[in-house]
């Protein structure tokens, strides 16, 4: 439904002027002042402080060649035969696009914020003088102007005050629209532009103005609020016409901006409106919808000004709300100057910042010509070293590893390769790559059976069903496949977590897998056939690094980057317990077949042994004292065994189906084979010239797969 021709015409001529003055006020900074907006002298310090901070540099410089890399694969895909070929790779590379530059814009407002504090934290201490010498302020609340001030996030604060309403208006307006307009203007930001968002976040009150306010009370306002980037909406509405009024600072520098919009004749509408047939109630309720709805034009069109004006990469929200607006008697002519405004600004935004890539442009290519040759010198170096230390290892594998022996090497990755697993026949290996591939291995003749491909960013993490019949992957590209083991056929692909996924885990006694990711710190369970999201386990701080089940499939336990490991209930999700007590963070857990021990190996060069169910550390053993002459007993109530090795970071752990053996992988290159039961060192495989990554032992016991930084897969033997 739609007002009639005249109502929208005039409303029309009405919004327009406004969407020319904001968009000279407020984008007036798009060219020159792209980051100034705290100072009080408006000049582009904050602008200056961001380009020059080394974390801004190193970003754009990322930025910069990861574009390039993407504009030379758009250039090689056009030459692919296959469509369909083109147009997933062509959407991937939009994808990796839009996280690179919500990165950057997540980066652009943190430092903003770091860069405010100083001048937020000499408000904080003004605030008692600046409440004691005006009584106005008594009007606020202290504790939520000093909670605005004290936000970490950087972000837009929008207030809207409460319509000062005259008594000749109709009871209509006075008793519902104070309710109306901060309760839909809530609701819509909520929506397009939430505080919490990656794009374009808002921090929105729509009850901080106790009652009514004018021109002078934003002014007192901006005297506390001032490093705090700020849009007010306020308005009075006679019996006959609304005025609508806006302020704002913060957006090229700290001076308040006042802008009254021309008075419309609310009036005059609702004859018309009474012209086309519709009752007192309707038309009252019709005007009070387009008072709202112009309110969030507003909103939406200062949100979209401010973040073009700090933000090259952002894309504005109102041109993607025409539906929005037309569920409520909204005509998209209505939007159209602001959508050409937002939009011509944001074409000036991208000439600037194509001049500014390629000044870094070529400041990088000089910096890469440099760094090429320093390289090619230290690899020479590195060369002879290594092949020095190769020769040494060879010789110690000779005479130390006795017992096991290295009878295949697997070479047919072209990256590190990060995860193993085992089918449960001892048959089949499953190696995860950074090059972004599986590849399925014949254990016994150490034949490739086949590549699995369709991720698009380094796999992290694979696991094998206890059927042997499904594989699962967790990827860097935030997505979870599911995968026919025998065919290699692809069965599903679902959204894992806000960026990469760390390690995924099969439950061995339920339809359940679980995975953890980087950034959002949080493991998720997942039906296992259907991909469905059962429930998502928050606690950690940090990264959760590696997740497992317990043999009975009731327990899982977590490794984090916030140095603990934790322990769930599967059912439940409820935390049974954190592991603390380490001194950094955990990289990879293991329990073992019993489902009594609990294996984590940390930064600190040293894996931990804990009962599962009482997070009592077991067992302590330090490698150059005990090797080969077992452990005192500490007491009771202390640690029996730790498994240090000061010479290597752990990187990864895995249990022997008889419960009899551990083995670890490091970043000297080396794998360790562990007693579990006695804590004895029993021997140090060496073959790998990259950090060992991941290791998986057969459920004979007899057969280990290492995989390593060196782009190879080792299958030992012990004889």
């Amino acid at each position: 439904m739609s007002l009639p021709r005249p109502v929208s015409d005039t409303l029309i001529e009405l919004l327009k002027p406004v969407a020319s003055e904001l968009g000279e006020r407020l984008g007036a900074s798009a060219v020159n002042e792209r980051f100034a907006e705290i100072e009080p002298s408006g000049s582009s310090v904050l602008k200056q402080q961001i380009k020059k901070d080394p974390r801004w540099i190193k970003a754009q410089v990322r930025y910069l060649q990861r574009q390039q890399a993407r504009e030379q694969e758009l250039i090689a895909i056009a030459g692919a035969e296959e469509e369909w070929v083109k147009q997933e790779r062509a959407n991937r590379i939009k994808a990796e696009e839009v996280r690179d530059q919500r990165a950057i814009s997540r980066l652009c407002r943190d430092l903003m914020r770091e860069f405010q504090s100083e001048a937020i934290r000499v408000k904080l201490s003004e605030i008692q003088i600046i409440w004691d010498r005006d009584n106005w302020f008594s009007n606020l609340s202290r504790q939520e102007t000093e909670q605005i001030l004290q936000q970490q996030q950087h972000r837009l604060l929008l207030l809207v005050a409460p319509a000062k309403i005259s008594q000749d208006c109709p009871d209509s307006f006075r008793h519902n629209l104070n309710i109306e307009l901060p309760a839909k203007l809530r609701a819509f930001l909520n929506q397009h532009y939430p505080q919490y968002g990656d794009l374009s976040p808002v921090q929105f009150y729509g009850d901080y103005f106790k009652k009514a306010i004018s021109d002078i009370d934003v002014e007192r306002l901006q005297t506390v609020l001032s490093p705090v980037p700020t849009a007010i909406l306020y308005s009075d509405i006679s019996d006959y016409e609304v005025n609508f009024h806006l302020g704002f600072w913060g957006i090229i520098n700290q001076s308040v901006s006042l802008i009254a919009m021309q008075p419309w004749n609310w009036e005059e509408v609702y004859h018309q409106l009474e012209a086309e047939g519709k009752d007192e109630k309707l038309s009252l309720r019709i005007i009070r919808q387009i008072i709202v709805t112009i309110h969030k034009l507003l909103a939406a069109f200062l949100a979209d000004l401010y973040y073009l004006n700090i933000d090259f990469t952002h894309e504005p929200q109102l041109l993607k709300l025409e539906a929005e607006f037309a569920q409520e008697w909204f005509s998209k002519d209505w939007a159209l100057p602001y959508i050409e405004t937002l939009k011509e600004i944001q074409d000036q935004q991208r000439i600037v910042y194509k001049g500014e890539m390629r000044r870094l442009a070529l400041r990088e290519a000089k910096a890469r010509a440099e760094r090429k040759r320093l390289e090619e010198a230290e690899l020479k170096r590195r060369e002879a070293v290594e092949e020095a230390s190769k020769r040494a290892k060879e010789l110690a594998h000779k005479l130390t590893n006795l017992k096991w022996r290295c009878v295949y090497t697997l070479p047919g990755h072209s990256s590190f390769v990060n995860s193993l697993a085992i089918s449960p026949d001892g048959k089949i290996l499953a190696s995860g790559s950074w090059d972004k591939t599986i590849k399925i291995w014949n254990l016994e003749t150490a034949e490739i059976i086949g590549t699995l491909t369709g991720h698009t960013d380094r796999v992290n993490s694979v696991a094998i069903s206890y059927d042997g019949k499904m594989l699962v992957s967790g990827s860097s590209d935030e997505t979870i496949k599911f995968w026919n083991l025998q065919s290699g056929d692809l069965l599903c692909t679902f959204p894992g977590h806000s960026m990469e996924v760390n390690s995924v885990a099969i439950n061995p006694k339920r339809l359940v897998i679980a995975s953890c990711g980087g950034a959002d710190n949080t493991i998720k369970l997942w039906n296992l056939r259907s991909g469905e999201l059962l429930r998502t386990l928050k606690g950690h701080s940090d990264n959760v690094n590696s997740v497992v089940f317990s043999p009975d499939g009731k327990i899982l336990a977590s490794g984090s980057s916030d140095a603990t490991s934790k322990v769930w209930d599967v059912e439940s999700g409820k935390l049974l317990r954190t592991l603390s007590g380490l001194n950094v963070g955990v990289n990879s857990v293991a329990i073992a077949p019993d489902g009594q021990i609990l294996a984590s190996v940390s930064n600190d060069y040293t894996i931990k042994l804990r009962n599962l169910h009482t997070g009592s550390l077991l067992r302590i053993l330090n490698t150059n004292y005990a090797r080969g002459k077992g452990v005192a007993n500490l007491g009771m109530n202390e640690a029996l065994h730790i498994l240090q090795n000061y010479v290597s970071r752990g990187d990864s752990v895995a249990i022997s189906g008889d419960g009899l053996t551990l083995a670890s992988g490091c970043d000297d290159n080396t794998i360790n084979i562990w007693n579990l039961q006695t804590g004895e060192l029993l021997s140090s495989l060496k073959g790998h010239s990259g950090t060992v990554y991941s290791v998986a032992i057969a459920p004979s016991g007899n057969l280990l797969a290492s995989g390593s930084a060196d782009q190879t897969i080792k299958i030992w033997r012990c004889d």
